[in-house]
This record gives structure tokens, C-alpha cells and sequence, in this order.
């Protein structure tokens, strides 16, 4: 091979890696500029994510504060009987904003059982309170005896109630099971982790109790479900009492105490034992409400929801969040 041709070769192999190189330089630029762009747009997708998330925030405290108002309202002009034909039961229509809307509603717990009141503020069980649940169970198609659960959750000991109770050595033989926390409910979704309530039999009551920040409270028969009044009497049924209720709504009456309702078919029927045992733990005030807030901004929604408490005509939110209720 003469050196004019090995020279020749050689020239057209160095062409040939710089044009490779040339290649793979134009491709990760090309590949540099995708990701600058893919970054931009991420970020300003996550810009513009942020500033929703902010915005819808800030809705939801506004509706927040409606609701609040309403409650204020309520308690200074409206006297000492909570119903549903009120301003604050009213839901709040979806109101306009930029691009899209708020709405929400008010959700009165006082006319929910409430889970704390099972024990007393000394930490003994409310006997009568107790009965009440159990009742409430049965109406469900669960056994009595796991009130003793919902007892042992809360109270102070380790000692297990009565057969259906549950301490800490039942849990620990399970797997990845909590803890009794030897504390009242903060959210009725806790009774999935009780024994006889898993497996999504504690959705069988979760709508009909509260857990509420005090164990000194009533239930507001004016607001309470069929299910819950039903409840206080193995003769009642559900249909009939939510005809009595449907009726009233419609004539826009009330309970003004909870004599009335034992005056009221078909409650006449219910035994003076029953009476006895609900008898402290009926009302018709509600200082208790859950308000569920929706937003929608550029097609997103988003739901929140605050706890609120009215005392002394004042009211004040007990906890906030932001995990979807639907």
C-alpha cells in the first residue's frame, strides 16, 4: 500500500470520528435542550399547581369563616334549639370565583353518638351510656359486647373489659396492628382498628357516631338520623320514625326538649326503662359541626374539611383537613 493511499485512509477516518463526534454533540445537546425544556415546563407546572393549592387554601379558610359566622349568627338571634330548617343546615351554593367555584356544607355531629361519651370525665364507664350503644350496635347487625372494645380503646387501664374487650396484648398478637392509645376517639375512622370492627364492618355505624373533643355532651334529637332515635327502643323502626321527622321538616317544627319526642308517635311506645336510659343523653343543642368544603380551580378539585366548635357564642375550628371525603 503506498503512503499516498494509508495517508488517503487515514484522512477519511479522522472525518469519519469527527463526524461521529459532531453526532454525538448535536445529540446530547438536542437531549440537554429537551431536558431544560421538560424542566421549565415541570416547574412551571408545579408553579402553577403550588399557586391553586394556595389559592384553594385560602378559599376554604374564606368558607370557613362563612360557616362560622352562620354559627355566631345562630346562637345570638336564634335561640337555644338547633334544627334543620336553619341558615347553618342550609348547604352553601357554589359560589364563583376565578376560574372555577366554592361550595360546602355544614354537618351538625351533635346529632351523632358520641364515641367519648362512654366514659365519664373520671375515666369510669357511663353505664347508661353504654347501654345506649349497645343498642345502636344491635340496630346494625353487630354484637353488643363490642362496646367493651370501644371502652378498652379509651380507657386508662390495661385490663380487658368483658369478652369481646380489647388491651394491648390482644393487638400485639396482631399484625401491623395499632396500639390501644389509652385516650378518647379523635376520628370515628379509628374503630377500623378495634377488634370486631375490622374488615369494614365498622362502616355498619361509622355514619351514625361522633368522636367528639368532650364526653359531656347529648345527642340534638332534632338533627339526629332514624336510625340513631330508632335506636333507643327494640320496637321502633326506622321508617316510621323518619316519616315523624320528614314531617316536621316539612312543617318547619321542632323538638323544643326532649320531652316532646316521647309524646310523639311513634315514640309513645317506648318503655320507661328506655326513657331512663337516654333520658341525659338527649338534647336539641348542637355545638358540634363538621363543614366540608369543596373548591374547583381550572378543572381541579380539591375538599377540605374543619372541625368547628361553638361555646359561649363564639366559635372556633378543632382541626382541619385535607384528605378527600368523598
Amino acid at each position: 500500500m503506498s503512503m499516498s493511499h494509508r495517508r488517503r485512509m487515514g484522512a477519511a477516518k479522522q472525518e469519519g470520528i469527527a463526524l461521529l463526534t459532531i453526532l454525538v454533540m448535536v445529540a446530547l445537546a438536542t437531549i440537554l435542550a429537551a431536558s431544560i425544556a421538560k424542566r421549565q415546563s415541570n416547574t412551571a407546572e408545579g408553579t402553577a399547581y403550588l399557586m391553586r393549592q394556595n389559592q384553594s387554601l385560602l378559599y376554604a379558610k374564606s368558607a370557613e369563616v362563612f360557616f362560622a359566622e352562620l354559627l355566631k349568627d345562630d346562637a345570638e338571634n336564634a335561640g337555644d334549639v338547633d334544627f334543620l330548617q336553619e341558615n347553618w343546615a342550609k348547604p352553601m351554593p357554589a359560589f364563583p370565583v376565578d376560574d372555577g367555584y366554592v361550595s360546602g356544607v355544614l354537618e351538625d355531629q351533635s346529632g351523632k353518638f358520641n364515641l367519648n361519651s362512654l366514659l365519664k370525665a373520671d375515666g369510669t364507664v357511663n353505664e347508661n351510656s353504654k347501654k345506649w350503644f349497645e343498642k345502636i350496635l344491635v340496630k346494625a347487625g353487630l354484637p353488643a359486647q363490642l362496646s367493651e372494645a370501644a371502652i378498652d380503646w379509651q380507657d386508662v387501664d390495661d385490663e380487658q373489659t368483658g369478652s369481646m374487650g380489647a388491651e394491648s396484648g390482644y393487638y400485639r398478637g396482631l399484625q401491623n396492628a395499632s396500639m390501644p392509645p389509652n385516650a378518647r376517639f379523635h376520628d370515628v375512622e379509628e374503630l377500623k382498628q378495634l377488634r370486631g370492627f375490622e374488615d369494614g364492618k365498622y362502616k355498619l355505624i361509622a355514619p351514625y357516631v361522633s368522636a367528639l373533643p368532650s364526653n359531656e355532651t347529648t345527642v340534638n334529637i332534632n338533627t339526629a338520623p332514624a336510625f340513631i332515635l330508632a335506636s333507643i327502643d327494640e320496637k321502633l323502626d326506622a321508617h316510621a320514625v323518619q316519616q315523624l321527622l320528614d314531617k316536621k321538616n316539612a312543617a318547619l317544627e321542632k323538638f323544643n326538649n326532649a320531652a316532646e319526642l316521647w309524646e310523639a308517635e311513634p315514640f309513645t311506645s317506648v318503655s320507661a326503662e328506655n326513657k331512663a336510659i337516654v333520658g341525659d343523653l338527649l338534647g336539641v343543642k348542637s355545638n358540634y359541626f363538621k363543614a366540608k368544603i369543596e373548591i374547583e380551580l381550572s378543572g381541579r378539585k380539591r375538599q377540605f374539611t374543619s372541625e368547628l366548635v361553638r361555646k359561649d357564642k363564639e366559635v372556633y375550628v378543632a382541626y382541619r383537613s385535607m384528605a378527600p371525603f368523598n
